[in-house]
């Protein structure tokens, strides 16, 4: 398949993706497309608001054709950064990038944020449960429609964390990758803050090695490490499967970023288990409190219960 200097970006609420599109465009003198700027368009011709075309589009398949279709088209054009939940998905030879934001940073980041509709939250429960609802009702209708799930992690070529590192930072890691990817054609790479990573087994299990060593070979850039970590995205959250040592390394020396290799919710790999249930099954809060107390940090949030910290 043929590449195209396209950057197609999407992510979870609160990621910064136009923020760090604005970045994109203005370092690389590239154009920007996003579904707003489109629906926008489409509802001035219309003589509607977005609102009222929102509402219009319910009844009215059309368009989300409309919409679609002007994706559709930008597979012949370049020298575009493409700010779209699918975009991905519709501009195929893109270089696909995803931005992952901690569930309490996502909250916080959307209620603080005066452009946007504003989502308040009473509690850290109820913005996770908000927060995973609407991926979770996203997810469905695009499933209905394309038969695609819009946030499975496999469908990019880069995934960062943007909980903790600035846009300018999020941005000069997409350039570099993107420039080496338009000419090798291949990139498959994720990068996450280790305090956003979950164990999967006991701190008696990680043994007592000198950590340190373990990042002898670190690059100075601070997000490139000799093994990643595999991990598994389970309902918005991303749990250790292989790395515990390693992640708690990085934690200990306050590395922000860590590559890891996302392993699917479907593969055997989950600790020996098929089964979701069990999966969790395995896990109490304890360990989590465990880990906290080995690595002198706090989690924003639980999974599993999502229990406030």
């Amino acid at each position: 398949m043929k590449i195209a200097k396209i950057i197609s970006l999407t992510g979870d609420l609160g990621s910064g993706k136009s923020t760090v599109s604005d970045i994109l465009c203005k370092k690389l003198g590239y154009a920007y497309i996003c579904t707003g700027k489109i629906q926008r368009e489409i509802a001035l011709k219309y003589n509607m608001t977005t609102l009222e075309l929102n509402k219009y589009s319910e009844t009215h398949p059309e368009v989300d054709e409309e919409i679609d279709s002007t994706f559709k088209s930008l597979n012949e054009s370049n020298d575009l950064v493409v700010d779209s939940r699918l975009g991905w998905f519709f501009i195929p030879q893109s270089f696909k990038v995803f931005l992952k934001t901690n569930l309490i940073v996502s909250a916080n980041r959307i209620s603080g944020d005066n452009v946007r509709e504003n989502e308040r939250y009473s509690s850290r429960d109820d913005a996770a449960n908000k927060i995973i609802a609407r991926k979770t009702s996203e997810n469905k209708r695009y499933m209905e429609l394309y038969g695609v799930k819009c946030s499975e992690l496999s469908h990019f070529n880069l995934i960062i964390d943007t909980s903790f590192i600035t846009p300018e930072r999020v941005a000069n890691i997409i350039l570099t990758e993107y420039n080496s990817w338009l000419v090798s054609g291949e990139c498959s790479k994720s990068f996450l803050s280790p305090t956003n990573l979950y164990p999967t087994q006991s701190i008696s299990d990680c043994g007592s090695d000198d950590f340190q060593s373990l990042y002898n070979n670190m690059q100075n850039d601070g997000y490139h490490l000799d093994a990643p970590v595999s991990a598994i995205n389970i309902d918005s959250f991303d749990y250790i499967l292989d790395g515990h040592k390693r992640t708690s390394c990085a934690i200990k020396n306050h590395i922000d970023l860590i590559p890891v290799v996302f392993q699917s919710e479907h593969s055997d790999c989950i600790t020996g288990q098929t089964d979701k249930t069990d999966f969790f099954d395995s896990m109490t809060q304890s360990l989590f409190f465990d880990w906290e107390n080995l690595n002198s940090f706090t989690f924003l949030i639980y999974p599993l219960t999502q229990k406030e910290t």
